[in-house]
Parts: C-alpha cells; structure tokens; sequence
C-alpha cells in the first residue's frame, strides 16, 4: 500500500477554518466607533445624492462600504455578504424608481406578473408539502422549483398567451 499510514493518522488535504459566527460580526459592528460609522454612513449618502451615474453610484459605494465593514467586522466574508445585500438593495431601490422602465424593457404586463407570482406561489406549496413528507428543505427546493418550472413551461408551450 503506497503511503503507509492509516487514513486516521494523515493530514487532511485542507483545513476549513470556521467562520465566525454572525452574532459575533455584528457584536464588533455594534463596539465600534460610533463616528467611524457616522462618517461613513455619511459618505455613502454623499455619494448615493451626488454621483449622477447608477453604476458610478453603486460601484464608488460598495467600495467604501466593503472597505468600511472589512475594516470593523475584520470578515472578508461577511463583508461580501454585507455589500450583496447592499448591491440587491441598490437594485430593487433604482427598479422601482424606474418601475415604467422596467415594465416597459421586461414586457410586464397584469398577466406576466400573476403568472410571476403563481409560479413563486406554487414552488413554496410543493416545498412545504415536500417538507412534510420528509424531504430535505435544500434539495426540495430545487426539485420543487424544477418540477414547477417544467409545469409552467409545458402549459405555456401548449397554450400560448395571445397578444
């Protein structure tokens, strides 16, 4: 046998360090300095009110706010879990500032959106039943929502929407 030692006496491969935990995260937010927060809360809203360009915009504030919550919470990874909510507000704030645009770019229309909703509806339905019956809530959501959308695409293909 090539090695010669047992698998309980190697080294693992790689080690996984644990991350800190999230109470942990905003335990530092909440003891660092209240003007270091201040002056960058302030600075984000400077630059959200005075840059004109959205993507300017978005891009100059994620920027301090990455470098802000690295500095306090000393996380790499939950800062990039704090600047993609920031980024997935930044874009639900600007489409329904824009919500015209939107619909007009997406061809939203009443049906559309029920259509939308009937399908999120229907997903969350399979994935509680299949909870109760026993099934993994991770997996069972994938399933759920691709037996949902193979339902949805089948009923769309053989009755199509007449404009």
């Amino acid at each position: 046998m090539a090695g010669g030692a047992s698998t309980e006496e190697s080294e693992p491969l790689f080690v996984l360090e644990p991350l800190p935990e999230l109470s942990g995260v905003i335990d530092t937010i909440a003891s660092a300095n209240p003007l270091l927060l201040l002056a960058g809360a302030s600075a984000i809203i400077y630059l959200l009110s005075k840059v004109e360009d959205p993507m300017l915009k978005l891009s100059y504030t994620s920027l301090l706010a990455l470098s802000l919550s690295f500095y306090v919470t000393d996380s790499l990874f939950y800062s990039m879990l704090f600047i993609s909510v920031h980024v997935m507000a930044f874009f639900l704030v600007w489409s329904a500032l824009r919500w015209d645009d939107v619909k007009a770019a997406l061809g939203l229309d009443k049906a559309r959106i029920l259509s939308i909703i009937s399908f999120i509806v229907s997903t969350w339905v399979l994935v509680v039943l299949g909870t109760a019956i026993g099934m993994p809530a991770g997996p069972g959501v994938v399933i759920c929502a691709s037996v949902t959308a193979y339902l949805w695409w089948t009923y769309y293909s053989l009755e199509p929407t007449i404009a």
